[in-house]
């Protein structure tokens, strides 16, 4: 974990002291731990054999940090920089909140492999980047089950990105990515059953 002077902010590190607190919750239903340090939580055999409610990656680094800056050709806010020191992306209750990370491996053959890498941050901001999409907008993750993308602003405040009128003033926004996942995993919390199953 950073130490204090790292962290952006102090509601930065309180928030991230609750998203453990909520997700370690899970460990009951069983956990694994990788080789790296990337971390399932809440064994949900009913979903699929081995599939988990959370998966946290293993931190990326500062130079991990830097080849991502380099490949989406922007500086990450100081938020993000401080939430990837933690974890390279994160998916939650079954990846309904998701923060992407950076992908060092595609293999499809190695299941521990694949099963130790984050949705890759370069596909939304490279690959397939909205048309509309102002500049300065990096997209860190997916909400929801219809996967709606997440925005950060240069400023590293984060909003739910609404293709038709992106900068709308009604539009949800968070002051940080620790902020967002905090306030959604405790919505989304409440979707799921004392098993892992979504409450219908």
């Amino acid at each position: 974990m950073p130490k204090q002077e790292e962290w952006s902010s102090e509601e930065d590190a309180r928030a991230y002291r609750e998203i453990r607190a909520l997700v370690d919750k899970w460990k009951r239903l069983g956990y694994k731990t990788y080789p790296d340090g990337t971390e399932w939580i809440g064994h949900t055999p009913h979903r699929a054999p081995q599939a988990y409610l959370h998966q946290l990656y293993a931190p990326l680094g500062a130079i991990g940090i830097g080849q991502m800056e380099s490949e989406i050709s922007r500086r990450l806010p100081d938020n993000f920089r401080c939430f990837l020191m933690l974890h390279n992306g994160i998916g939650l209750f079954a990846n309904y909140i998701s923060v992407y990370g950076l992908r060092r491996s595609w293999s499809r053959t190695n299941l521990v492999e694949a099963g130790q890498q984050p949705f890759s941050i370069l596909e939304p901001n490279v690959q397939r980047r909205p048309g509309n999409a102002p500049d300065d907008v990096l997209f860190i993750g997916s909400l929801g089950d219809n996967d709606d993308l997440i925005g950060m602003n240069p400023d590293g405040g984060i909003f739910r990105w609404e293709s038709d009128d992106p900068l709308s003033g009604s539009t949800k926004s968070y002051s940080s990515v620790f902020t967002f996942l905090l306030e959604e995993a405790n919505e989304a919390a409440a979707l799921f059953d004392p098993d892992g199953r979504e409450r219908d």
